[in-house]
């Protein structure tokens, strides 16, 4: 997802630092791990170390968002200072953005750093494509043995497990080895009716993995957990968590994507992409505080055999959830946000807009493809917060709201 705020009357991206990956440089900045300082005088771009990590050995690797972009506060509101302290770097397979205002640029450099090696603390413990981090070694685990736990991970699977039943079943991590079956990490393969069967673990997360006090016990041998459709979140929450722990009382954090914001005065405008073409924004989004994701395909199907085959899952039937367009969902926590998102896309969108409509805590966006366009369904509680920018987009308020 490329970051860029755009002029309040509608004009082309400005971003406030350009920087280049792999020696192709833009507006003559040729960066690595990129620090960028913003000062009040205008903008300086300094590169501090040699791009050595290339996304593919990192973790969670790059996945179903669509963009969001920031747009310019609307026009009756003064736009904010530019941040302290911007950093452009890798993490978790994808791209981590770091705006942090702070009293100091020491103070926020300092900030910056702890929410990156929060980033990547998250990324050690949870990516399934490391053999040595804590959840693939659970994984691995024998069937029936207890496996110790860290405090972190038991946290992790705790909120998984919420999510499972809150979903009824809709969310579930426990899909590894249909993730392997379907080879969403290779080039793709269409498995039969039985091998499906067989790879579905029958009573979700519950039926696959007990939690006990300070250790798990995987209960079947097909039982194994994946991160994508929460790893983001939970590592943009430690980001955060980690700012505020240096007194930041104003941060943006964008990963691949998913954006969490704290303290943003006035309230900024996020732009949702066309599901169908993730640079073509289609709708704004006014906001302020929490983290927004989106689930689609618009990234990662596959196509095999001639057949386009999504990346996103449903955990009870083993197959690839309908491919209708896109959900996005604000959320005070970014885990929230992320997980909500890969599960009421497996709802599809009537049911999404109907349990949304049930939680106080979430505010959600259904992007649906038409025969004439693109049909947006948003939360009531977003009326007056959410705006279509392209003309082929109708956008309506859910009509049922028990909030």
């Amino acid at each position: 997802m490329r970051l860029g705020r755009r002029a309040a009357g509608g004009g082309p991206s400005a971003t406030r630092c350009a920087c280049a990956i792999a020696g192709k440089a833009v507006d003559g900045a040729i960066c690595a791990d990129i620090l960028v300082l913003v000062l009040r005088v205008g903008l300086i771009c300094s590169a501090t170390a040699a791009f050595t990590a290339a996304f593919s050995a990192c973790a969670v690797r790059p996945d179903r968002r669509a963009a969001q972009t920031p747009l310019a506060a609307p026009s009756h509101a003064p736009a904010p200072a530019p941040p302290t302290v911007e950093r452009r770097l890798a993490a978790m397979g994808t791209t981590l953005t770091l705006e942090v205002w702070a009293p100091t640029r020491q103070r926020a450099l300092e900030a910056s750093e702890a929410a990156y090696l929060a980033v990547r603390a998250v990324e050690a413990r949870l990516s399934t494509w490391s053999d040595e981090s804590e959840l693939a070694r659970l994984n691995a685990a024998p069937v029936g043995a207890l496996q110790p736990l860290s405090a972190e991970l038991r946290a992790d699977l705790v909120a998984c497990e919420r999510w499972w039943r809150a979903s009824n079943g809709a969310f579930d991590p426990c899909v590894g080895a249909l993730v392997e079956l379907w080879d969403l990490r290779g080039a793709g393969r269409a498995p039969s009716a039985p091998e499906r069967a067989a790879a579905v673990v029958a009573g979700g997360f519950g039926a696959g993995f007990e939690l006990v006090e300070g250790a798990a016990l995987r209960k079947l041998p097909h039982a194994r957990l994946e991160e994508g459709g929460f790893g983001k979140g939970v590592g943009l929450d430690a980001a955060l968590a980690a700012l505020r722990e240096f007194g930041v009382e104003r941060a943006l954090v964008d990963l691949g994507g998913q954006v969490v914001v704290h303290g943003i005065a006035p309230a900024q405008r996020w732009s949702v992409a066309d599901p169908r073409d993730r640079s073509r924004p289609v709708l704004s989004w006014e906001f302020s505080e929490g983290s927004i994701a989106t689930s689609s395909n618009s990234e990662r199907a596959r196509v095999v055999d001639g057949e386009r085959i999504g990346h996103l899952l449903d955990p009870r039937s083993g197959s690839p959830a309908h491919d209708f367009g896109s959900v996005s969902v604000a959320a005070r926590s970014a885990a929230d946000a992320d997980a909500w998102s890969t599960a009421l896309f497996v709802l599809g969108p009537d049911a999404a807009l109907e349990l949304a409509a049930q939680r106080a805590e979430l505010e959600v966006v259904v992007i649906e493809l038409t025969p004439t366009g693109l049909r947006a369904r948003a939360s009531a509680s977003l009326r007056g917060r959410v705006f279509p920018l392209a003309p082929d987009l109708a956008l309506e308020f859910s009509p049922t709201d028990a909030r």
